[in-house]
């Protein structure tokens, strides 16, 4: 028996940090400090559950590595039994101590499905602790049960949003487990286990004997069986008993497990946890709750002391837990139990790693089966010198990536905001290691003593500041692959790896005037900072510029240039290296190293820049002309606000919070600061009113304010609920709640300062955006920053309609690094186990380290003036757009007649026959089609049939001409005519002149067809329709394929629709484009390799090409022409999607990741300095290319 288990190994891998580090230990109620506890536990392979002792739902997102939180109002009670729930809607159920039964239905991704949170409550039926729930398999039946014996069923109607319980079943002892499957109850109480047939009502015993002794024994179905008369039942019994019984409760088999349990017990192996884990042992062992595990005969069983997994066909013990002492509950997924013990200690036990996120590994494999590994990164130690900096050693970006083959699998890594690999230094193990011991290596980091620039003027930001959306066309890996920025800066969010300067003794902050070089003297700065970039000129870290794409362009000898050659090349402003032209990218940036210690808020008005720090510091700065020089303004600042126009002044003071107010704000002279108001969390101020939110959750409005009058008596308004954000402009406010909830307030004006009423914000409810921070900015628009670091926008935000004219929020591609605010747990995670230091020490050293001491301290990182955007990173950096911005948003579109769940399996698009417009070709499977016309406002699909009993593989349309090729290698034609615009029968192409040539890719232009055989090669042919016996068969041309590597080839060809472009792919992805191509030569010239991004999908335009990524992603391609067909660089579009195509007029439609058919809807937006200088009349909306500068 022990060989036949040999290879399932179950234990615990690591501890979860991730999860209960994200749970706070103490929450603050009024003047009390309430300890959490934890005290039910749920699992899916999608959720965490996770209920606590002050009446709140802790639920993490597995997928993406999110926690939320979910309160069931009122009093604070007891969460005793949660249940998950995952079928077209994700469910969970609650239970509480007082009795009351709570379902929240999430929001759902699915077209058609729930799209805000809501809850349901039961009460009345149950008077005392819940203890067990149910679910049906299709989310419309809830059962719960007490520890007075009721069971209530709750009805559930999510579509009518109702939820009708009433009382099922009555026991004479406390409920201990229920289970619902096929139409049956399987009920478990302290005295009996019985199945109640829901349909007919009717109860059957498991069983004829009663039980010897009463307890919390469980009873589960047996596994894998899907006929209700094949169910099968296991039932603990006292002794160590385990019965198998029928659905009618006639016991088959008793398991009688005593010897086994007399022999040696093969225990988890658990990791070495801070804490004691062993307990009480009671005299007897005994079985307890029953859940089905991993395999069809594996049974766990899980008391308060207790845990063991039996194979009830061997008749074997696979692991257990024994004498643990305090197990509050267990659940199990398909390969993994999760135990909560104690107060807040939950361990997960699996035959394979969850790793440091519980999608580490589905991101990470690099598709060879390789992984990375992180090392870890010690800072030497001994006495720190004067001056000194603390930095890691610089290393080249490039070699992060191991292979072109593994640059596929990290890109899809380095986008993801929550990505949180500890380090920037990488090495590959097999899949077989990664079962093996981690071993971690240490790294010494020696101190480097800082030289002194001999001028004291702004210096470049010493990171890698590039948008991540944008790829230039220059630069490549040596075997001809390209290298993204995306994998360059996939360190990006690294903690560990990354350093800052230490402040030196004489530094001259003592003087009021900062230096750029000054950032924080902290021990744990060592996991904020950026790495060191330089380019092939610059040698000293001293001197800082932005890191090369690939291949720089030739040294200048003069390092001044003009500020217009500054925008159209771009410079190393270290060492007067001039970036090639072709380097040109859609944003404009510059850099400066921002004051202080990070940056915790970040103020703009229309002369002046506020920031304020981690450690309180308040720095202020004139708007940037030629460069930004900090002054120190106040100490021990937690929270500044400045009203648009700079006449008033708040701050809130840390340790007292209390607000102070300043008029006639001068930076230099002396400045008397009046006190505003006690006990203050957050202030927002207008030009003459002040919005305070109070440490208790209270708010408060002061008015008829001026320089002269600063602050005067507050007025307390009525809020929904306990705001953590306000922003205010004009008559316009706005709020953040502390759940990230969006709030307007309705019924503001000049006579009436208070408004009406507060109104939630819809459309962010609807699109599930959860705002970190947010700002009212000019050209009636409010701005808001969510904790990925993406940015939003909405427009038309006026007193009259603060909820703005859109709806919905457009989103701007660019990401901001905000990760260091986002990511402190999974800092303490990483920190832990790689110190191999208790969580709690680790979070309490990086609290210090990192944020303020009061527990109210809140962020915000975006301002708006009339010159611009301002986005604070977590860096130490402000970036500006003071140009232009595209919005971008997703629409799902459902045609008419089909459900909005339908699955799409494919779309594509050409120009339409005879009307404006397109045709949108789409299908759920390779065996159907459907065309609309994407003007049509009902988006009425016609079926078109495809030849019968044949598989199309590809399908390609232009204006005359649908073609398509079958398994078979042969090809179809469907002529298109205005009188029929689908067309009437399929054509089989003649393809005897290719002889055994087997095309697998083609692409049909306006008059011409692209098409790429198996082996790489192209072939051209002129003419989209079959062929006419009275002609002479059209000719394909045979053109050679770029040249390439040993084992790669083009395995499909993209041509535009009015023929001026051809576009291919090659096998490992990379990008290519046919070069010379005009009406005289339609074929082209010759091959050119497009570096930058890889490709799994090309869609052309009239003008341009867009480009769907292996990971999702989509981006566009600029600066193409005629006589530069390869055009310049790539820019990254917000979004993830399966399938793209674009229609001739640049109209994107794809289909998202969750099949369902969506449409790119986009929005411009012009700042007042770039409308001086276009117009919007003049260009496109893609054309209005977004302009950042980093300061």
């Amino acid at each position: 028996m022990a060989a036949h288990h040999a290879q399932m190994t179950l234990k615990e891998f690591c501890p979860l940090y991730y999860l209960y580090s994200s749970i706070p230990g103490k929450i603050q109620k009024g003047f009390r400090s309430i300890v959490v506890y934890l005290t039910a536990l749920d699992v899916s392979s999608d959720y965490i559950a996770v209920g606590s002792s002050i009446g709140m739902l802790y639920l993490y997102c597995r997928q993406i590595g999110q926690m939320n939180k979910y309160s069931l109002e009122g009093k604070m009670e007891t969460i005793t039994t949660v249940r998950l729930l995952s079928c077209f809607d994700d469910l969970v159920a609650v239970g509480t101590a007082s009795g009351r039964v709570a379902i929240f239905q999430l929001v759902s991704p699915l077209p058609g499905r729930n799209k805000q949170l809501r809850r349901f409550d039961v009460v009345g039926l149950h008077k005392s602790t819940v203890t067990a729930l149910a679910w049906s398999a299709n989310g419309m039946k809830l059962f719960s049960g007490d520890d007075k014996g009721k069971i209530v069923y709750s009805a559930v109607d999510l579509d009518q949003g109702t939820c009708v319980p009433r009382l099922l079943l009555e026991e004479t002892s406390a409920i201990v487990q229920l289970e619902y499957s096929q139409k049956m109850l399987l009920v478990s109480s302290n005295q009996r286990s019985l199945l109640f047939y829901t349909q007919d009502e009717t109860l059957h015993l498991i069983g004829t004997k009663p039980r010897k002794s009463n307890g919390k024994f469980g009873a589960c179905f047996h596994p894998a069986l899907c006929k209700q008369s094949d169910m099968l039942v296991y039932a603990a019994r006292p002794g160590l008993r385990l019965w198998r019984a029928d659905i009618e409760g006639v016991v088959q088999d008793t398991h009688l497990l005593k010897e086994l349990f007399g022999q040696e017990i093969p225990y988890f192996e658990l990791f070495p946890h801070s804490g004691p884990i062993g307990g009480y042992r009671p005299p007897e062992r005994q079985l307890g709750i029953l859940r089905s595990f991993m395999k069809e005969d594996w049974v766990l069983s899980w008391n308060e002391y207790s845990i063991y997994l039996l194979d009830c066909l061997s008749q074997v013990i696979i692991g257990g837990l024994d004498s643990c002492g305090d197990i509050v509950s267990v659940s199990c997924t398909e390969n993994e139990i999760f135990i909560l013990k104690g107060d807040r200690d939950i361990i997960r036990i699996s035959n394979q790693p969850e790793g440091l996120h519980s999608h580490l590994e589905e991101q990470c494999n690099m598709g060879d089966g390789r992984v990375i590994v992180l090392e870890k990164l010690v800072v030497s130690e001994g006495p720190e010198p004067t001056g000194s900096t603390c930095t890691t050693e610089p290393c080249s970006r490039s070699s992060s990536i191991t292979s072109c083959d593994s640059a596929l699998g990290l890109a899809a890594v380095s986008e993801q905001s929550t990505s949180d690999l500890s380090s920037s230094r990488y090495t590959t193990i097999t899949q077989e290691d990664l079962q093996q011991e981690l071993v971690i290596k240490a790294i010494k980091v020696k101190r480097k003593t800082k030289r002194r620039r001999p001028e004291s003027g702004n210096r470049i930001s010493d990171q890698n500041s590039w948008s991540d959306g944008v790829f230039s066309q220059e630069g490549g890996g040596s075997d001809g692959t390209c290298t993204p920025v995306c994998e360059l800066a996939s360190d990006r969010t690294s903690l560990l790896s990354s350093s800052v300067d230490l402040q030196s003794n004489d530094s001259p902050d003592q003087d009021g005037l900062i230096s750029r070089d000054s950032h924080c003297n902290d021990p744990f700065t060592l996991l904020i900072s950026p790495d060191h970039a330089f380019c092939g000129e610059c040698q000293s870290p001293e001197k800082k510029c932005l890191p090369s794409m690939g291949l720089w362009g030739t040294p200048t000898s003069s390092p001044h240039l003009s500020p217009s050659q500054v925008l159209d090349e771009h410079f190393c402003f270290s060492c007067g290296t001039v970036l090639s032209s072709s380097l040109q990218l859609a944003e404009s940036w510059m850099g400066y190293s921002g004051p202080g210690c990070g940056i915790l808020s970040l103020v703009v008005t229309d002369r002046y820049i506020w920031c304020l720090d981690f450690k309180g510091g308040l720095y202020c700065s004139a708007l940037p002309n030629d460069g930004i020089r900090w002054q120190k303004f106040e100490d021990n600042v937690q929270q500044v606000a400045v009203s648009q126009s700079g006449s008033l002044l708040w701050k809130v003071e840390q340790k007292t919070n209390k607000a102070f107010a300043c008029g006639k704000v001068s930076i230099k002279g002396k400045r008397h600061w009046y006190e505003a108001h006690t006990q203050t969390a957050f202030v927002a101020l207008s030009d003459d009113s002040a919005w305070i939110i109070c440490t208790n959750g209270d708010l408060y409005l002061q008015t008829g304010l001026s320089g002269d009058r600063p602050c005067a008596r507050a007025v307390k308004v009525d809020c929904p609920c306990p705001f953590a954000q306000i922003t205010a402009r004009g008559s316009v406010v706005w709020a953040l709640s502390e759940q990230g909830t969006v709030f307007y307030r309705e019924g503001l004006s000049s006579f009436c300062a208070e408004g009406e009423q507060w109104k939630y914000d819809t459309v962010s409810e609807r699109q599930g955006l959860k705002p970190v921070c947010i700002s009212l900015g000019c050209q009636h628009t409010v701005w808001a920053l969510d904790n990925n670091g993406n940015l939003w926008f909405r427009s038309g935000i006026t007193a009259k309609k603060p909820q703005g004219e859109d709806k919905y929020w457009w989103q701007c591609y660019q990401k901001f690094d905000i990760i260091i605010f986002q990511t402190l747990i999974q800092a303490t995670q990483s920190v832990a186990t790689a110190t191999k230091a208790p969580v709690e020490r680790v979070a309490d050293r990086l609290r210090v380290a990192f944020w303020p001491q009061q527990p109210h301290c809140q962020f915000n990182l975006v301002s708006a003036n009339n010159n611009g955007i301002w986005i604070a990173s977590s860096r130490n950096d402000i970036h500006v757009a003071k140009g232009n911005l595209i919005g971008t948003y997703w629409k799902n579109v459902v045609p008419r007649g089909t459900a909005s769940t339908t699955k799409w399996a494919f779309v594509f698009s050409s120009a339409a026959s005879t009307k404006e417009g397109s045709f949108l070709w789409l299908g759920q499977n390779k065996k159907d089609l459907l065309c609309l016309w994407d003007q049509d406002a009902q988006l009425h699909p016609s079926t078109v049939q495809l030849p019968a009993e044949i598989e199309m593989v590809q399908l390609s349309a232009c204006r005359d001409a649908l073609w398509g090729i079958d398994s078979q290698g042969r090809i179809h034609i469907r002529t298109l005519s205005p009188s029929c615009p689908t067309g009437i029968h399929w054509t089989l192409l003649d393809l005897s002149q290719l002889g055994n040539v087997r095309l697998v890719s083609f692409s049909c232009g306006n008059q011409n067809v692209w098409a790429c055989d198996e082996n790489g090669i192209i072939y051209f042919r002129v003419g989209t329709q079959p062929l006419n016996s009275s002609m002479m068969l059209p000719a394909w041309i045979c053109i050679e394929p770029p040249e390439q590597p040993v084992g790669m080839h083009l395995i499909s060809v993209h041509t535009s629709p009015n023929d001026r472009m051809l576009w291919a792919i090659d096998s490992r992805g990379n990008i290519h484009v046919r070069t010379g191509i005009s009406e005289e030569m339609p074929v082209g010239t010759d091959w050119e390799h497009i570096p930058g991004l890889q490709a799994s999908h090309l869609a052309l335009s009239v003008r341009t090409v867009w480009v769907q990524c292996p990971n999702g992603e989509v981006a566009r391609r600029y600066g193409i022409t005629d006589k530069n067909p390869a055009g310049d660089y790539w820019k990254k579009i917000p979004g993830l999607i399966s399938k793209l195509t674009v229609t001739p007029e640049d109209e994107l439609w794809a289909i998202s990741v969750t099949s369902s058919l969506i449409r790119r809807l986009t929005k411009p937006f012009q700042n007042n300095i770039s409308k001086s200088k276009t117009s919007l009349g003049s260009m496109g909306c893609e054309d209005l290319e977004d302009e950042w500068e980093v300061i």
